[in-house]
């Protein structure tokens, strides 16, 4: 209705535009920008300017696309100082190209209006060079106007005003946006902010002046910190408590103070806030557990950046209590790392407890206690099932495909499907399997797809979804935009894609923005010859929309052309300040010969530290984070590589090359270490380099022949390994992977923060792990039978330094608590070793006997799965290989991965399981094998042959009919009659 009266009756009449109004909020995007040209009409602009603010940001930025064809650059140029003002709240929202033509003074003059508006960062930057960047008598008023912004500005043009008032606001601006988490480049953080005498001894600092500071200490580092007195940082703690620092940084604070207060004392620990982070786990473990339930509240929000040890240490404690089960509200901040050991014993109490059934328990642990829950309560599953609440995501198949018998009528069904989506934690891979193979089967399923939700819906395979009719496709379509399509492998990711595009009709003609925007997330996953008929104009007006999105490596290629064509940028060599402010992070999809031909005049420090900060900004948002694998985000690095080497002079291929230079800690901080050559980050100021030695340590790129120099750079500093401190052995990380077995075996391992620094490190090799297992024993003076969960956990891969000797005699107990963090580590542990820490896992006081391990159990030991015994792993039932996880699945020797598994459990894999397989195990396995995998990844591949372009033997296409031969096939193989099927 919205659309007729817009896009017919307005068109006619364009008095109706104000009685419209109230259906702005209403009318799509493509509607606003069909609207007839009635800007010229004030009473309509006057209506649009009062209605942007409740609309949304599409709807907004559609209006600036309807706008911008009204208003000429030649318009905008021409204008008067006044325009922005005169125009009001519309022209924030002008595409980019339109509004980069404002003037200085036009900015200036109506900065007012875009600061009320919501305008892109891509603007602010605009608008801070453009306004500070020329004028250089701007006033205390003219930067309390300008807000943040200033943060954006070029530090040169800022310390213009260093001798006058306005300079105060500047510094307090930037002090502000720091404090807010912004990321600031470094020399504005050190020209404004660090370049303060009352910095250089910091003892003098009083109280509050150290509370002013505190947003600045994690940039001061390590041994600005340690130059402060316990005094001075106890009466400064509600400021420090309200920072983010670094472990060491915090294990700093937290020594210092406890060296003339007890923290532990009541009230004190909750103080602390995120510098819990630094409290020792030694004192943790010394606490009663009625001072830990005390502080627990407080220290919740914080948990999820303990490290593990400290984690564990709190949690197993308090789970070592009987009351516990009293204790639920307490300890529900812990339960994400609460050992299934330790709630196995505890279930039959909890069963008996409201309060269980509300709390946000992982799977495994969930699954535990609705065993319990069959077998104490049975009824309350028959009368009510959703009554589990949160332990519902435990349920098993079978239960869940009686409830949905027992009563399939859709009112019913529905309920159940919305109680497992209401579920704390994502459903477990086989519970989605069985609820679909289930629902699959009702003849409403078609009116049940919208109730799944993205979650379950995209457990289904392809083979599934394209037999869907058009409305289905686009309710699928429209839940998984929003929600799960990047937790799928790439693989999924593109086949589902490629489903939907084909029934959506999109492979002829132009990818328009309309498609892309109903594709959303997904829509970078087109195959290539559809994206790269993207619409160029879109592809202008939205960078920054679509420099957020989700790339794979083609797609970086095809990308890096489309900037280069005339009619969008043109070659390299031409661009300039603005298009290297659009293109932004895109710029890392360059081949290396084309970036060579950027100006080097542009590639300012400034700018490129802009580039990594906003690579590292987008790696670390919702997209980032779930988007590259290891091999694209290795392949950015050393694109990120070579752009700060080349431009900074460091690699000599132009004669005008800047001379090379020194780094300083800040500007390590907003590009990364591993970019710098060695020599670079060895000949830093000693001052610098000891403050960014954790960063450098944490840095996953950093190459052996840069970690060798930089240890070289440490003993300088520290003197002899022998003499290192915890605290440095705590900053090492990697670097520490370049020490010689002698110098660790010289290691003073005494606290768990030290050895769990150096056992979150997977580089080691096997002779490395064994002098450090030795050093920890020879460091703690302890034995191997006396090491705790938390220990255990701290070392980390070094628990593979342990001769099989050596882990017999680990505490089954401790060891089984500990595998919640082990196992999911990709262990370097031999065959042999790997068997030996399951039989750990058998002990009667443990997990016991393998044969009556379920699902849950094989979750929580997650790779060490892989260490069973053949004869163990040969008799696995369905509910066991279930829980398998497919790391795990990858670990298994291909010889043994052959013996072990028949056809009939592989057939009973999931995807991710099967998909798992690696190349090594698919050369080792039979034909029968081979066919067994390939109906578990047909389904989902939809096409003959395994994803790696390996035959698989029979050549099974997606129809039903090969499908059942195949399993016909298999079954008259079999030597036995119970074969087992997927779902059932």
């Amino acid at each position: 209705m919205v659309s007729v009266l817009f896009q017919t009756h307005l068109a006619k009449d364009g008095s109706l535009f104000p009685e419209l109004a109230p259906l702005l909020a209403a009318a799509t995007p493509s509607d606003i920008q069909a609207l007839p040209s009635l800007q010229n009409n004030v009473n309509v602009m006057e209506t649009i300017n009062r209605n942007l603010q409740h609309m949304t940001p599409d709807q907004r930025r559609a209006f600036g696309l309807w706008f911008s064809k009204a208003l000429p650059t030649s318009d905008i140029i021409r204008g008067h100082q006044s325009l922005i003002r005169d125009t009001g709240n519309l022209i924030a929202y002008l595409p980019f190209h339109n509004f980069q033509h404002l003037s200085p003074a036009q900015l200036l003059d109506g900065l007012d209006v875009l600061q009320r508006n919501s305008i892109t960062s891509l603007k602010q930057e605009f608008i801070a060079h453009s306004v500070i960047g020329t004028y250089r008598n701007l006033t205390v008023q003219d930067f309390t106007r300008l807000g943040n912004i200033s943060c954006l500005a070029d530090p040169e043009d800022l310390l213009v005003y260093k001798d006058t008032e306005a300079f105060r606001v500047i510094r307090d601006t930037v002090m502000d946006c720091s404090r807010e988490g912004l990321s600031l480049p470094s020399s504005l953080i050190s020209s404004l902010l660090l370049n303060n005498t009352e910095l250089k001894i910091p003892s003098s600092l009083s109280p509050g002046r150290l509370a002013e500071f505190a947003p600045l200490l994690p940039a001061l580092g390590v041994p600005f910190l340690q130059d402060l007195t316990p005094s001075q940082m106890l009466d400064a703690l509600p400021a420090l408590s309200s920072v983010s620092f670094s472990p060491a940084q915090a294990a700093v604070i937290v020594d210092k103070m406890s060296s003339i207060n007890s923290l532990t004392a009541p009230g004190q620990l909750q103080e602390l806030g995120p510098l819990i982070v630094g409290m020792k786990t030694e004192t943790l473990l010394l606490l009663t557990s009625d001072r830990l339930l005390s502080s627990l509240p407080a220290m919740a929000q914080h948990m999820p950046s303990l490290c593990s040890p400290q984690a564990n240490a709190v949690s197993t404690k308090l789970w070592g209590f009987p009351e516990v089960v009293g204790w639920l509200d307490e300890v529900e901040p812990l339960l994400y790392c609460t050992p299934l050991l330790s709630v196995k014993p505890r279930t039959r109490p909890l069963v008996n407890i409201t309060a269980a059934f509300t709390k946000p328990w992982n799977t495994q642990q969930a699954k535990a206690i609705f065993k319990e829950v069959l077998d104490a309560k049975p009824n309350l599953i028959t009368q009510d099932f959703l009554s589990l609440g949160t332990v519902g995501q435990g349920v098993s198949c079978k239960v869940l495909q009686e409830r949905l018998r027992a009563d399939s009528s859709p009112s019913s069904v529905r309920r159940i499907v919305a109680f497992l989506r209401q579920q704390p934690r994502p459903l477990h891979t086989s519970l989605k399997k069985c609820v679909i193979e289930e629902l699959y089967q009702f003849e409403f399923f078609s009116d049940l797809l919208k109730d799944l939700g993205a979650e379950i819906a995209l457990s289904m395979p392809v083979s599934t979804i394209k037999k869907f009719p058009t409305d289905m496709i686009d309710t699928l379509r429209k839940m998984i935009i929003l929600d799960q399509f990047l937790m799928l492998s790439r693989t999924k990711q593109e086949l589902l894609v490629d489903k939907m595009v084909q029934r959506m009709g999109m492979y002829t003609g132009v990818f328009t923005e309309e498609e892309f925007r109903s594709l959303g997330i997904m829509a970078p996953f087109v195959v290539d010859e559809v994206f790269i008929q993207l619409d160029r104009r879109f592809f202008i007006d939205n960078l920054e929309f679509l420099r957020g999105l989700c790339y794979s490596s083609t797609k970086m290629d095809i990308v890096a052309r489309i900037l280069e064509e005339p009619a969008v940028f043109g070659p390299v060599k031409n661009w300039n300040q603005t298009t290297l402010s659009q293109v932004d992070r895109f710029l890392f999809f360059l081949p290396n010969n084309r970036l060579q031909e950027i100006s080097l005049a542009l590639m300012t420090v400034g700018r490129i530290e802009k580039l990594f900060m906003n690579q590292q900004q987008w790696e670390r948002g919702d997209v980032g984070i779930h988007c590259s694998d290891e091999n694209e985000r290795r392949t950015i690095f050393e694109k990120q590589q070579f752009v700060l080497q080349f431009f900074l002079g460091f690699l000599k291929i132009h004669p005008t090359s800047p001379t090379p230079m020194i780094p300083t800690c800040e500007i390590l901080h907003t590009t990364a270490p591993s970019a710098w050559t060695s020599s670079s980050l060895t000949s830093m100021s000693s001052s610098a380099f000891t403050n960014c030695l954790e960063l450098i340590g944490r840095d996953p790129f950093l190459a052996s022949y840069q970690r060798s120099q930089v240890l070289s750079r440490v003993k300088q500093m520290y003197g002899p390994v022998s003499s290192f401190s915890s605290s440095v052995i705590s900053q090492l990380g990697g670097i520490a992977t370049a020490l010689s077995l002698e110098e660790l075996s010289s290691l003073r391992l005494t606290e768990r923060r030290s050895v769990a620094a150096l056992g979150a490190v997977s580089a080691w090799t096997n002779r490395q792990l064994a002098a450090l297992f030795t050093t920890i024993l020879n460091s703690t003076k302890l034995s191997v039978s006396q090491f705790d969960s938390s220990m255990l956990e701290a070392m980390g891969y070094i628990v593979c330094g342990a001769k099989t000797t050596e882990i017999r005699l680990f505490n089954a107990v401790e060891f089984s608590k500990a595998v919640l963090w082990l196992g999911q580590l990709r262990l370097s542990c031999s065959e042999e070793q790997l068997l030996v820490l399951v039989e750990l896992l058998t002990h009667s006081l443990a997990f016991g006997p393998i044969s009556s391990w379920g699902t849950d159990v094989f979750i929580e030991i997650g790779v060490l799965a892989a260490g069973l015994p053949d004869i163990a792993m040969s008799a696995l039932v369905k509910a066991q290989i279930e829980g398998i996880t497919a790391e795990a699945i990858s670990m298994i020797p291909p010889d043994k991965f052959a013996v072990v598994f028949d056809q009939r459990q592989i057939s009973v894999f999931s995807y991710e399981q099967a998909a798992a397989v690696t190349n090594a195990q698919l050369a080792a396995m039979t034909d029968l094998q081979k066919r067994a995998l390939a109906m578990v990844l047909t389904p989902w591949e939809d096409r003959p042959v395994d994803f790696r372009g390996k035959s698989l033997g029979l050549a099974l296409s997606h129809s039903p009919l090969c499908l059942f031969l195949g399993l016909l096939m298999l079954l008259i193989a079999l030597p036995c009659p119970d074969l087992i099927l997927p779902g059932t």
